[in-house]
């Protein structure tokens, strides 16, 4: 890779610091075939494959007394339809578990806001496991993510809403009623890990290889990596890599360069060095060797907390379904963001939620193109002329799903209208469903920079709000009535629904080191 490849925010000389080096091991490589893409495309599996070896090892009357000390919290969970599940995993950055004694422990209990944050959520994604196909997909929610927190829905980063509460579990519980309110979808099961079961999944398979072809450092999480060629890390500095959002990396010029990227560079990092210890897990414990499973339970038993209703049985009935499972059966999901700042000045990330739809309808097992009322940026403009009125249907809506916002009130109009932006149509026809006298839909192109591109102007002809929208039309003119019965009045031109973008379709965001050149296979 050259220079010129990664994104450049700037440039300054620097030598490594030798005092910094890392715990790692340098490592002969051979050469091979090219890896097959299907298996290069598992992504952020790990802890499934500790929850399977559990499940195993628990159902074969061996280690019980590690089972046994895993944490449990009483949550409140949407029952799973059918054997399909969504299982929310996160990765808490409490420092409760680490101690001062450790290697590295200063980029952990010295990083800025480390004293006194409590915890905060470092990795949160949501995995879809369907037992019967036997697939699994992965979504990964970036934490400098701007959304609404519950239940205040007061917007926030992400991450914030796991802060610690009066209760350790409080965090884990506003985590899950935020991505439900933002995002449509039903969790079934959690399942959280700390850094020092972390750290104990990567030494207890014997480190993780990865290709370096250039130094690299991260200050803020105590990654200095300076070997090139295959290089085994161990715990210490897997997790260092895995929570790079600050990642450098030394030029042909010995001067560091930084990737500017922050967090949507660090999920891609994050999830090839997950899915190298997937394999190296694998290889390791595919043969179900009962003392070396033993020694993955011990170091992470006492540091995982899972819901109180993922029993054994489940796990168990997991474990044989995944049995023997390949990467061309994962797949992975890309939330489509984009950079912004707060009125406040900081730096954030949004949802694009035209763009994200069809990625979150997997996890809400809905089919391509689907719209529900959570996903609709919806702002209400009374035009009744009685006051309040906006407010009455913004509640009402609430009650429904939507997450509306006022707008201010304008001149009386006797229709009611939902105003769209290019793109949202298929949004702006579920609101006007939703009403009981049903709307005018009317593309408007000055609503394309707007935080709410579907407005809806409330009409003096407004009742109320069904309990269920009227069915979905097949077609929908520019500027067309939509009754309550769903069908169209007459129009002398329509046009068929545009087709929703991919939700998926994103590239490489950030510097990726790590990973071997084709024909190059680390061990």
């Amino acid at each position: 890779m050259s220079d010129a490849d990664p994104p450049v925010a700037g440039r300054w000389s620097a030598s490594p610091r030798r005092s910094g080096r890392p715990r790692a091991r340098r490592r002969d490589f051979k050469h091979a075939k090219p890896t097959p893409r299907a298996r290069r495309a598992v992504r952020g599996v790990a802890v499934l494959v500790v929850l399977g070896l559990v499940a195993v090892v628990g159902a074969a009357g061996y280690g019980w007394y590690r089972y046994n000390q895993i944490k449990r919290a009483d949550l409140t969970l949407d029952s799973a339809s059918g054997s399909v599940q969504n299982i929310l995993i996160v990765g808490s950055d409490s420092r409760a578990s680490v101690s001062r004694n450790d290697a590295d422990a200063s980029a952990f209990l010295n990083a800025p806001g480390a004293e006194g944050a409590g915890q905060r959520s470092d990795t949160i994604m949501v995995a879809r496991v369907d037992p019967k196909a036997k697939t699994v997909d992965l979504l990964s929610f970036p934490r400098d993510l701007w959304i609404p927190i519950a239940p205040s829905g007061e917007p926030e980063r992400i991450n914030t809403a796991f802060a610690d509460g009066k209760d350790p579990r409080d965090g884990a519980q506003r985590l899950i009623d935020t991505i439900k309110l933002n995002f449509g979808i039903r969790i079934n099961h959690y399942v959280q890990l700390n850094f020092k079961s972390f750290k104990g999944v990567v030494d207890a398979i014997d480190g993780v290889p990865m290709y370096f072809d250039r130094a690299v450092r991260d200050t803020n999480t105590g990654l200095y990596q300076y070997e090139l060629g295959c290089v085994t890390l161990d715990g210490e500095q897997g997790l260092a890599y895995a929570r790079s959002r600050h990642l450098e990396y030394m030029n042909s010029k010995k001067q560091w360069i930084d990737d500017p990227t922050g967090d949507l560079g660090r999920i891609n990092r994050q999830t090839f060095f997950l899915r190298t210890v997937l394999d190296k897990a694998q290889a390791k414990f595919g043969s179900l060797d009962v003392k070396a499973i033993n020694g993955i339970l011990s170091s992470t038993a006492d540091n995982l907390l899972l819901d109180k209703g993922f029993g054994v049985g489940q796990l168990v009935s997991l474990a044989r379904s995944f049995k023997g499972f390949s990467g061309d059966q994962i797949v992975s999901h890309a939330l489509p963001v984009y950079p912004d700042m707060t009125s406040g000045g900081a730096s954030i990330l949004r949802v694009d939620q035209l763009n994200a739809e069809n990625a979150l309808n997997v996890f809400r097992g809905l089919p391509p193109g689907s719209v529900i009322p959570a996903s609709v940026p919806l702002g209400v403009s009374g035009a009744t002329g009685v006051t309040g009125q906006s407010a009455t249907v913004i509640t009402r809506l609430g009650a429904l799903g939507y997450r509306a916002t006022a707008v201010g009130d304008i001149a009386k109009q006797s229709r009611t209208t939902v105003r769209y932006a290019p793109g949202y149509r298929a949004h702006a026809d579920l609101v006007a469903r939703q009403l009981a006298a049903g709307a005018d839909l009317k593309e408007d192109s000055s609503l394309a920079k707007s935080r709410t591109p579907v407005l809806l102007v409330v009409g003096q002809d407004y009742t109320d709000a069904l309990d269920k929208p009227a069915p979905t039309t097949t077609t929908v003119a520019p500027s067309t009535t939509v009754g309550p019965s769903g069908s169209a009045a007459p129009s002398s031109t329509t046009s068929t629904t545009a087709a929703p973008r991919p939700g998926e379709a994103t590239g490489l965001v950030g510097v990726l080191v790590g990973k071997p050149p084709d024909g190059t296979v680390c061990r």
